[in-house]
């Protein structure tokens, strides 16, 4: 086998025994990152961060009341995402006559007041690191769903630290997460709740060293077939 096939295979074994890093990213939700110009009420709207990507979608939702989501509908045609051009947030506008522009619940049992809530879908598989919400009272409960599983319910900083949720002691309106996925809901279910949400805060999920373990190990076999032949590639493993 040559040097290079060599160098090529214990590169795969450095870079398995050696951590990926990779860093947290702040999603500001402005009018600025998403290229609007001032408030604005959209379909969907889209930014990018360390190259990665999230896109923003509003729904109505009705639940069975004990937080499973029976359907949501997404919200478009001069309903959706509100993107604030002062306040630097995001928001829900569900109709065009009576609802206001933040992400707040309906009432039970009407099928005109309905939940509202704003899917986050990344580019890429990220771990959620916090959320820093706005308007976010001591009324004021989230619930959180991922991937289409929902883990949180109702939650609000009195409800003290979850399996991987943490309340920020500095700040009502500020969450730490350590869940994991690419599509994140996030929905208010209660009349009373009523929230925007200023910024996010996410990691991208390294691909694993293994990955790149294979793919040195293709190298290096590429390397020995270019030089020798199929009968140096037997040689080497010692296939008989």
């Amino acid at each position: 086998m040559s040097k290079l096939s060599y160098i090529a295979v214990l590169a795969g074994t450095v870079m398995l025994s050696s951590p990926i890093c990779a860093s947290a990213s702040t999603f500001n939700f402005n009018t600025t990152n998403f290229g609007l110009s001032g408030s604005s009420t959209v379909d969907s709207a889209s930014m990018a961060v360390d190259g990665v990507t999230v896109t923003l979608t509003a729904f109505s939702i009705s639940n069975d009341n004990s937080g499973t989501i029976s359907n949501k509908t997404q919200l478009t045609n001069g309903t959706g995402v509100y993107v604030s051009g002062s306040s630097n947030n995001v928001g829900v506008r569900s109709n065009l006559t009576g609802d206001g522009t933040n992400m707040d619940g309906g009432n039970v049992g009407s099928t005109s007041d309905l939940d509202e809530g704003i899917l986050f879908t990344f580019s890429e598989v990220v771990t959620l690191d916090f959320i820093n919400f706005d308007s976010f009272g001591a009324s004021d409960d989230f619930n959180m769903t991922v991937d289409e599983v929902s883990i949180l319910v109702d939650h609000n900083s009195s409800d003290g630290d979850i399996p991987g949720v943490v309340s920020n002691a500095s700040a009502s309106d500020h969450f730490n997460f350590y869940v994991t996925g690419q599509e994140f809901l996030i929905w208010a279910d209660g009349n009373s709740d009523s929230f925007r949400i200023d910024s996010v805060n996410a990691t991208v999920v390294p691909v694993p060293a293994t990955v790149w373990l294979f793919g040195s190990c293709l190298l290096g076999l590429f390397s020995v077939a270019r030089r020798g032949g199929r009968g140096q590639i037997n040689s080497a493993f010692k296939i008989s």
